[in-house]
């Protein structure tokens, strides 16, 4: 089914994002992070000036422009994902390591599947609890805030709420250990609202 609706879809995407332009084709979540929309051509070009040095892939469909990445010095992780599934535990941890390993070294990540919507917002969303601190509601508020067409409810995802919950027993753990402060767990995370949405509104937009 996924592969049926693939190109009438991406036509949708490219009409919305570079015909009318009623839609970014990315957008920066944060300074290490760039969320968005299955590359085009000339956007690794575009991506490698603006800093980009790894890209996670989500699409099953498209395997991306390998050649081109290799030419350019960029890095991609691709985590082949169905189209209207996100992708599976494993998966998500090995697309937030990866974007903060890139981080670390200085660089910047792109994260895309087709749209820019789910399957990569999902890891985005799950770098932004792993490694900056959010529960899962911030995470997709700064999501909301930076890209408003994203699923608006990632953050209720059984896979984001299981790593969150195993997170939380690991913290947990540590900190009866000794081995962390009270202040380093995630469920103290600083709350950034998105700001035209309540909390109360986040499982009610379509």
């Amino acid at each position: 089914m996924a592969r049926w609706v693939y190109v009438p879809t991406l036509g949708y995407n490219v009409l919305l994002g570079r015909v009318l332009r009623v839609r970014r084709w990315w957008d920066e979540v944060q300074p290490e992070l760039i969320v968005g929309a299955r590359p085009m051509r000339g956007d690794p070009q575009r991506l490698r000036q603006a800093g980009v040095t790894g890209v996670v892939n989500l699409c099953e469909e498209f395997p991306g422009p390998i050649a081109e990445y290799q030419r350019l010095g960029i890095e991609q992780l691709w985590i082949p994902t169905t189209d209207f599934h996100h992708p599976p535990l494993a998966d998500v941890e090995a697309g937030a390591d990866f974007i903060q390993r890139h981080a670390l070294q200085g660089g910047r990540t792109y994260v895309h599947c087709k749209a820019g919507r789910a399957r990569s917002a999902t890891v985005a969303l799950w770098w932004l609890v792993k490694y900056r601190g959010h529960t899962p509601l911030s995470a997709q508020r700064l999501l909301l805030a930076a890209r408003p067409h994203v699923n608006p409810r990632l953050y209720r995802r059984p896979v984001i709420q299981q790593l969150y919950q195993r997170l939380l027993d690991t913290q947990r753990t540590a900190a009866q250990d000794g081995e962390i402060s009270e202040s380093t767990r995630p469920d103290r995370a600083d709350i950034r609202p998105h700001p035209d949405l309540p909390m109360s509104a986040l499982d009610q937009r379509k």
